[in-house]
């Protein structure tokens, strides 16, 4: 989704409130940075919101969203989540102000939504919740009224018929900017859409794929600065490459790659996935008719893979496998956010959630896009990893207005609320050190892209991908895709077939 035009909107607003808040106020606040809110560490009066200005927000709200007219009478709207508590926020829900700013702007979301709608939000979180979703639709049991589970999930569920078209659902606009039109765009199929993204679930933002970088390594390596690559486009799979092979020092010199060596890149086989769709390939596309097919590797996808697989190699020191095995592996540095918190790498490959946790870290950290092909390519591209929540209404609400209008005020006004929060004040203000991170997390979210591969999961062949890529031999795609392309194709004429017959 392309928010960008109305964030900047929104944020405008928002920090002009602030001055006026400041000017004031009696007593001057302090900050080292004069771009963000003084307190937002979590001070509860200063971050609070008043009445005057939630009651402004709500006539705001209610005209912008078209909120009058519906009367849902205390209503339990029941939303079925994923429970990925471990590295990511999953709650939709706040019991109340704290002073912290994202739990305050869910709190005041929601508020205003159940409010305007009469409505009451009743979260069910649980871990793998696509089981509960088919059993519940299969038995015809109307227990959700709205959907959410892991993308590589979404596709199986909508090929069964469990979904309603979306494009059918009264009161969902998805044509409007708060809409990630890229999501829809990718999920779509035969001019169906069964299921889509939504910013009212965090995880949509902690499960953007990025890559961070110790900026105290880069500094000890003399290493051009990324950030001067990103900006002139010269940030590219070789000079990624480069740095990290730079980086990549057997320390103890006993010609072995363990853990008190310093490596090139943190990260899980999702990685490579990353570094491939990076360079602006996918494994699976539309063709003219809307219909998904399997494509053939061509000359370029050959080379960004095999640029793909060396990055992703072990023996070399270049890619530390936080969550595979290596010499000197421990509990403490078991997974690729501790490893680059124990400054064993020099990148990490990873979701844009674990930003909270590197807060802690001694070293400064930066944030940038994944890299590009060549310099010739357009733009910088972010893959969305298959954890990447997607909605669906079930078809078995006996009222569908009810789920499409409800979801529609709720990312709309998580617009407003809960991404301005995450963006400008919990990460740009709270835990990245720099101002160049926010400019490459302006790129980072406008180049998200959805591969049909992993929102279908047609015969698990991403994940087959992944296994070849990562492993010693896996230079050539063609025999991976030849192995499967049988599978998939049938796989996907199933879904095609279904899609078909739906309505």
């Amino acid at each position: 989704m392309k928010t960008k035009k109305l964030l900047c909107v929104v944020l405008t607003a928002f920090i002009i409130s602030l001055i006026l808040l400041a000017a004031c106020s009696p007593e001057k606040q302090e900050s080292g940075d004069t771009n963000i809110p003084a307190n937002n560490d979590g001070d509860a009066e200063s971050n609070a919101q008043s009445p005057n200005d939630a009651d402004g927000a709500a006539a705001d709200a209610e005209e912008k969203y078209e909120f009058t007219g519906h009367d849902f009478k205390g209503y339990a709207m029941r939303v079925l989540i994923p429970d990925h508590d471990s590295w990511a926020m999953s709650t939709i829900t706040s019991e109340e102000e704290d002073g912290d700013p994202l739990n305050d702007a869910i709190f005041r979301r929601n508020s205003l939504i159940q409010e305007k709608l009469n409505v009451t939000i009743q979260e069910i979180c649980v871990t793998g919740p696509e089981s509960r979703a088919k059993k519940a639709i299969q038995s015809n049991s109307d227990d959700y009224d709205v959907i959410f589970t892991d993308c590589a999930q979404a596709g199986s569920i909508a090929s069964q018929g469990f979904y309603l078209n979306l494009y059918d659902v009264p009161g969902l606009n998805l044509e409007k900017s708060y809409w990630n039109q890229g999501a829809n765009n990718s999920a779509e199929l035969l001019g169906k859409l069964y299921f889509t993204t939504s910013d009212a679930n965090i995880i949509t933002n902690d499960g953007i794929w990025v890559l961070y970088f110790n900026k105290k390594i880069h500094q000890d390596l003399g290493l051009d600065s990324p950030y001067q690559l990103v900006r002139t486009g010269k940030w590219t799979i070789d000079a990624l490459y480069d740095m990290a092979k730079a980086s990549a020092i057997d320390v103890d010199g006993d010609g072995k790659w363990t853990a008190a060596d310093l490596w090139g890149i943190s990260t899980h086989g999702l990685g490579f996935l990353a570094f491939l769709e990076c360079q602006d390939e996918k494994l699976i596309k539309l063709n003219e008719e809307g219909e998904p097919y399997l494509i053939n590797p061509s000359a370029r996808f050959v080379n960004a893979f095999v640029k793909a697989h060396q990055i992703m190699n072990k023996d070399n020191g270049l890619w530390l496998h936080g969550e595979g095995s290596f010499v000197g592996k421990n509990s403490d540095i078991d997974h690729q956010r501790k490893t680059f918190m124990a400054d064993m790498s020099m990148f990490c490959s990873e979701v844009l959630g674990h930003a909270r946790a590197f807060r802690e870290m001694t070293a400064d950290f930066g944030l940038l896009p994944h890299p590009k092909f060549d310099e010739y390519q357009n733009n910088y591209y972010t893959f969305m990893i298959d954890t990447i929540p997607a909605f669906g209404i079930p078809i078995t609400v006996p009222e569908p207005e009810k789920s499409g209008v409800f979801m529609d005020a709720f990312t709309a006004v998580s617009a407003e609320t809960i991404i301005p929060a995450y963006y400008k004040i919990s990460l740009e203000g709270k835990f990245t050190r720099d101002e160049d991170s926010i400019e490459m997390l302006d790129i980072i979210r406008d180049g998200r892209v959805f591969d049909l591969a992993v929102l279908y999961n047609w015969s698990n062949f991403y994940n087959a991908v992944i296994t070849y890529g990562t492993g010693k031999e896996g230079t050539n795609p063609t025999t991976i895709f030849d192995k499967n392309r049988g599978k998939v194709e049938a796989a996907i004429a199933k879904t095609v077939d279904a899609f078909r017959n739906f309505d």
